[in-house]
């Protein structure tokens, strides 16, 4: 048995550039909460909605942009590592 212990020890650094940003982010999303109190009428196709919030309906879009974000995220990752993949298998 060694006693050399050379794993990295962890360092407290505080708030990261992603944090911040998620932090910046909800500060704009709840002015814009705050900002649009008016009610609006929505005609998608053939969804009707009558005196939706604009609050609610930013909220919504939102969210929406940001699954849609993730899952084409994770689609192009698995695709890259796929061709990755093939062309280490074809040399």
């Amino acid at each position: 048995m060694f006693d050399d212990d050379t794993s990295k020890q962890e360092t407290n650094q505080g708030l990261g550039l992603g944090t911040l940003f998620v932090i910046i982010g909800a500060f704009i999303i709840g002015a814009l909460v705050t900002a649009n109190t008016s009610s609006i009428n929505i005609n998608f196709i053939v969804y009707q909605a009558h005196n939706i919030p604009l609050w609610w309906y930013t909220l919504i879009v939102v969210t929406l942009t940001v699954i849609t974000d993730r899952i084409l995220g994770f689609v192009m990752r698995h695709r890259k590592a796929r061709r990755k993949k093939k062309r280490a298998l074809a040399d």
